[in-house]
C-alpha cells in the first residue's frame, strides 16, 4: 500500500512535468510562427520592391540616385532576412528540442503508470488471496467443531 502512495506521488510529479513542458512547447511554437511571419513580411517586402524596382529599370525612368536608394534597400533588407532566418532556425531548434523533451516526460509518465496499474493488481491479488485463506480458514475450523 506505501508502494502505491509513492507511485502515486511521482506519477503526479510526472505529469505535471509533461503538463509544464507543453506549455513550453506551445509557447515556443508561438515564437516560430511568429518569427516565420517576420521573416515572410521581410521577404514579401523584397520582393514587391523588386517589383517595383524591375517596372521602374525596365521603363527607363530611373536615374543614380534612385538605383543608389534601391540597392542600399536590397542590401540592407537581405541583411535582415538572413538575420531573421537565422533567428527562424534557432527558434525552430528549440521547438525541436521541447517536443523531444515532451516526448522523454511523455514515456516517463508512461512508465510510472504502468508500475501504478502493477502495483494495484498485485494489492488486490494479495487482497484476495488473504480472504480467500482467511475463508479457507472458517470453512475448515467450521468442519472441526
Amino acid at each position: 500500500m506505501r508502494k502505491n502512495r509513492t507511485i502515486s506521488k511521482l506519477l503526479k510529479l510526472k505529469d505535471n512535468r509533461k503538463k509544464e513542458i507543453e506549455i513550453e512547447v506551445k509557447k515556443a511554437a508561438d515564437r516560430v510562427d511568429d518569427e516565420k511571419s517576420r521573416l515572410n513580411s521581410l521577404e514579401k517586402d523584397f520582393t514587391d520592391t523588386m517589383e517595383c524596382f524591375n517596372e521602374k529599370s525596365f521603363e527607363g525612368a530611373m536615374d543614380v540616385n534612385n538605383i543608389n536608394s534601391y540597392y542600399d534597400f536590397f542590401s540592407r533588407i537581405n541583411g535582415k532576412i538572413s538575420e531573421q532566418k537565422k533567428i527562424h532556425d534557432h527558434h525552430n531548434n528549440e521547438l525541436k528540442s521541447l517536443r523531444n523533451n515532451l516526448v522523454e516526460a511523455h514515456k516517463d509518465k508512461k512508465v510510472f503508470e504502468i508500475l501504478n496499474e502493477k502495483a494495484i493488481r498485485k494489492d488486490i491479488k494479495e487482497r484476495q488471496s488473504s480472504e480467500q485463506k482467511e475463508a479457507d480458514f472458517y470453512a475448515i475450523s467450521r468442519r472441526l467443531k
